[in-house]
């Protein structure tokens, strides 16, 4: 059966459908909906607010320079919080999320790669699932929603294992990559907790059916648990590329919904030339983009390489504008799940928009791939849509933010005290959502890298770096990233790598002998073993002097 026929329970969609009428009319207009539910406890009981509803978008590769094509997502600007310096701790898919769920850099959570067989994926991530921010917010109360992609290598056999603390676990067991053939799981607690279906592909592209899947955690949260918060979590494979895609596919690597495509291409798309979000795709060129095809003789040898030829510069300019055709699928997602949002759950939502790492093509003659610690890999946007009834006004924050301090702003936000929150890595972003200043800021980010192993047993990594054109892989690598600074040390390399991304934001000019060189490696020692034993906390590392 398809997974649109399979998913549909009628009589529960119903049920929701009446149960969120009844609560939007309950709510009334102009209420601040900040919070209010609980019974009274007798004449003048104040009723105890009601945590915040959250809903967290994940997306895969989103490079920051495909931000401007989404309008949509763009939009969870307007009375909300951009964050322009947010960094990710680790530019592979599976060390990033590790990051996110936990609360933790990379060299404390000991998820160094995407594979189990090379000290990563599920299999290093697995021994962590029982302390994630799903955990912690199911004992908060709040019921929770997991759909799309997960952490690599997580396998999904009959009766597959749902990690604590989830719900609802809607996870692609194979084939999203290509977001046409998968297939997903549908565990609903309240439904299907002992059958655990697993629904094969009905051909409907992946980011739709998760925006279906998302809109019907909705309605159940509502008819199944009326009187508590949700935290949605909705994390589509795309703009990654498909697995195993090579130059001459009939499908294109980077794989748009149909509707997107050209119309004089297979399968005929509805636009003439793809959907680009408004430009005519013609007039995009990833030629255009910062540092693409610089010269690289400055850089440590493992960049350095010659120009990308004209053959090189038309695939990865298809590539760059197929990219930002996946991107549409995402901005219809987004846009349907907020639309069905009720009134009230309009006033009482948090939105959060990231990606786990960007991704480069063609910039410093690198192809394709993310691997790297320059911006276009490891600074990706945040977003954040305050709640309705909160703040208005659109709030821009160059605070330095991570990916670690994910786990302790979902648990702020979810009111969990202090000394839980703030018992990892990272600390909660919330005050600077809400446009408060925030003493003693973090000074710097750490990045950090483990050079993944080529051979190492099991099926293809699907975020290694292209390798054609005689492509090097980085080697592994720390570094530290400031408000002003880019600086590098590599595993065996003798001479770091420095920018002063003031100067040169685009990291076109490596100055390794900078003056600034001799203080940032005392900070990234500092930091690469922060949290240790006998190490300081890593808190305490992120400051400067």
């Amino acid at each position: 059966m398809s997974i649109v026929g399979n998913i549909r329970k009628v009589a529960a969609v119903a049920v929701a459908v009446l149960v969120s009428l009844a609560m939007a009319s309950q709510a009334g207009a102009g209420t601040g909906a900040s919070a209010g539910s609980g019974a009274s406890a007798g004449a003048g009981a104040v009723a105890k607010p009601k945590p915040p509803n959250i809903i967290f978008f994940l997306v895969d590769d989103l490079s920051a320079e495909l931000l401007q094509y989404m309008d949509t997502v763009s939009g969870l600007a307007k009375d909300g919080t951009r964050f322009t310096d947010y960094y990710v701790s680790n530019s592979l898919c599976c060390p990033s999320r590790a990051s996110m769920f936990t609360g933790q850099f990379p060299h404390n959570t000991g998820v160094a790669t995407n594979k189990g067989s090379d000290g990563g994926g599920y299999r290093a991530f697995q021994p962590h699932e029982d302390r994630t921010y799903a955990v912690a917010l199911d004992r908060a109360g709040y019921r929770t929603g997991y759909l799309g992609k997960y952490i690599n290598e997580y396998p999904v056999p009959a009766g597959y294992q749902v990690p604590p603390g989830w719900d609802e676990w809607h996870v692609a067991a194979g084939g999203g990559y290509n977001e046409f053939r998968y297939q997903l799981t549908r565990y609903i607690k309240e439904e299907t907790a002992e059958e655990k279906p697993l629904d094969s592909s009905d051909g409907t592209y992946l980011v739709d059916e998760l925006g279906e899947r998302a809109v019907d955690f909705l309605a159940r949260s509502r008819a199944h648990a009326p009187g508590k918060p949700f935290f949605l979590q909705v994390s589509p494979f795309s703009p990654h590329s498909r697995i195993g895609a090579k130059p001459g596919d009939k499908e294109p690597r980077f794989p748009p919904a149909r509707r997107d495509r050209p119309k004089t291409q297979w399968p005929a798309g509805q636009f003439p030339h793809g959907d680009c979000g408004g430009p005519d795709c013609l007039d995009i060129d990833v030629a255009k983009l910062p540092a693409f095809n610089e010269d690289t003789s400055d850089k440590p040898a493992w960049v350095r390489r010659a120009p990308i030829g004209p053959k090189l510069v038309k695939e990865l300019r298809k590539d760059f504008r197929d990219r930002i055709r996946m991107v549409q699928s995402i901005d219809d997602m987004v846009g349907r799940v907020m639309s069905a949002l009720t009134p009230a759950e309009r006033r009482s939502t948090y939105v959060v928009f990231t990606s786990d790492n960007g991704f480069h093509l063609g910039q410093h003659r690198l192809l394709r791939g993310k691997s790297t610690a320059y911006d276009h890999d490891v600074r990706v946007p945040l977003l954040v849509k305050r709640p309705a009834a909160g703040r208005h006004g659109d709030l821009v924050t160059g605070a330095i933010a991570q990916n670690v301090d994910l786990f302790a702003t979902f648990l702020d936000m979810a009111g969990v005290d202090a000394a839980t929150r703030d018992s990892r890595d990272g600390r909660s972003l919330l005050p600077l959502i809400q446009g408060h200043k925030v003493k003693d800021w973090r000074d710097a980010a750490l990045i950090e890298h483990v050079r993944p192993n080529p051979d190492a047993p099991g099926g293809p990594d699907p975020d290694a770096d292209d390798p054609g054109a005689g492509n090097a892989q980085p080697p592994s690598y720390a570094a530290v990233r400031t408000a002003g600074d880019l600086y590098v040390e590599y595993q065996g390399v003798e001479q770091p790598e420095y920018y002063d991304t003031v100067a040169d934001p685009h990291q076109m000019t490596n100055v390794p002998g900078h003056a600034r060189t001799a203080e940032l490696s005392r900070v990234l020692d500092a930091l690469a073993g922060c949290g240790k034993q006998g190490a300081p906390d890593c808190w305490t590392a992120s400051h400067l002097g």
